[in-house]
């Protein structure tokens, strides 16, 4: 129980985080190209949001976890939208970085 706790505080974090950065990469005039949307995310964009529907599932099932799960949720429909609107290597270079978090976050829990 403590294991996943401590992986759920972890994974809002970097929700949160990844919520944050995309806000700034939106904005920045790095993004000023125009967003190719191919309708298919990268193949480590589907492993990091399977990760994080795991996770999430995961915690789900444990008692106590319930509060955080609703907030959890939300914040990993709005990182999957803002994804969805980056250009294809800004994709892959977000969902690389967010894949490498969440495979060292199992690690330390």
């Amino acid at each position: 129980m403590k294991k996943l706790s401590l992986l759920l505080t972890a994974l809002v974090a970097f929700l949160t985080f990844h919520s944050v950065a995309f806000a700034e990469i939106k904005t920045s005039s790095l993004a000023i190209a125009k967003t190719q949307s191919s309708g298919k995310l990268p193949k480590q964009c589907q492993q990091m949001f399977q990760k994080a529907d795991k996770l999430i599932a995961d915690a789900e099932k444990q008692p106590g976890t319930h509060t955080q799960i609703k907030q959890m949720k939300s914040k990993l429909t709005a990182t999957k939208q803002q994804i969805l609107k980056l250009d294809t290597p800004m994709q892959e270079k977000s969902c690389d970085k967010g894949l490498t978090a969440l495979n060292q976050l199992e690690k330390k829990s």
